[in-house]
């Protein structure tokens, strides 16, 4: 279960009620603003698949988050927790309830095992619908229904998608130059919660092109999301019988 956890995890590297918060991310101007939502607690929960060969997982997905410090998750199935995952900004620690094994591993060597480059907002800006690569004065075009813009990191392009009656991130591209490889992440479905704007539906893909493997299908779709008033809890403790993988 190890190595699917983390591909679930990784591999996520994808408006029906609005007010005017929500408003033009263009001034007159054309500056480009998009606005991230603010809150310091959340939870949520939502329901989530993933499809890869022969592997294919449907699941429930509770998730808390201490924006820009911690995220953690708990999946479970037919009423049972299988794993608890723990994310801060430093590590990514999975517990498999069902094995009775632990792993633990840096962003750097995460890094290193699926040539690319991840870190702790990456995986929160997915989780919430933000930009990955911040606009940072780049050539703006109109292209259909969408405002696009391209940002460069490292062999890594991205192409953004912004939505042009929404207003929001819908869709990013990430390009790897080296590999070849595609992840692109759509998101649909925007709602308001207190006042913010967050998708409830997220689907990811990843093209192996270089490798020639079948491609990896993966999607969270929210029921329900909380903006918290007060600090929430993290839990997660390792048996000390559990068996480090």
């Amino acid at each position: 279960m190890n190595k699917l956890i983390i591909v679930c995890l990784m591999g996520m590297i994808g408006l029906s009620s609005c007010n005017r918060k929500v408003g033009a991310i263009f001034t007159k101007t054309d500056k480009l603003e998009v606005v991230d939502p603010q809150f310091e607690y959340l939870s949520a929960k939502a329901r989530f698949k993933f499809d890869h060969e022969e592997k294919n997982v449907s699941a429930t997905a509770n998730f808390r988050i201490k924006k820009d410090s911690i995220i953690w998750i708990s999946i479970s199935g037919f009423g049972f927790e299988g794993a608890r995952v723990l994310i801060d900004t430093s590590n990514v620690r999975i517990l498999d309830k069902l094995k009775k094994q632990y792993y633990e591993y840096t962003f750097e060597e995460l890094s290193k095992e699926y040539d690319f480059d991840f870190n702790f907002q990456m995986i929160q800006s997915v989780v919430l619908g933000n930009l990955v690569e911040p606009y940072k004065k780049q050539r703006v075009e109109k292209r259909d229904t969408y405002y696009t813009y391209s940002a460069s990191k490292g062999v890594y392009l991205f192409q953004n998608y912004i939505g042009a009656k929404s207003m929001k991130l819908e869709k990013v591209q990430v390009f790897d130059e080296g590999t070849k490889n595609t992840i692109s992440v759509n998101y649909s479905d925007f709602i308001l919660v207190d006042g913010q704007i967050f998708p409830y539906e997220i689907l990811a893909l990843i093209d192996y092109e270089a490798e020639s493997k079948p491609n990896t299908e993966i999607s969270i779709s929210y029921n329900k999301m909380v903006i918290e008033d007060a600090p929430i809890s993290f839990p997660y403790t390792v048996p000390s019988k559990y068996e480090r993988k």
